[in-house]
């Protein structure tokens, strides 16, 4: 079974409250720093919209056929 995200976290914390509180100290505050992170924006307007469009172009994938065609131009031993 495959834990969710809150599980892991859960399990995370559970650890933490077990170190020094020092060490939780210092983990608490790179915690939110990452948040902090992952919570701002370094996209203008202009490139999320390229984003958006991009991501909701159709995705095309490389046949198996296409990929050996690519990798023997560098490896004809393929």
């Amino acid at each position: 079974m495959t834990d969710t995200a809150l599980e892991k976290l859960d399990r995370a914390v559970k650890a933490v409250r077990e170190l020094p509180e020092e060490a939780q100290e210092a983990i608490a505050h790179e915690l939110m720093e990452r948040v902090s992170d992952f919570s701002r924006s370094h996209l203008s307007d202009a490139q999320r919209e390229e984003v958006r469009r991009r991501l909701s172009k159709p995705r095309r994938y490389a046949s198996d056929d296409e990929v050996r065609a690519v990798l023997r131009r560098y490896n004809p031993a393929l």
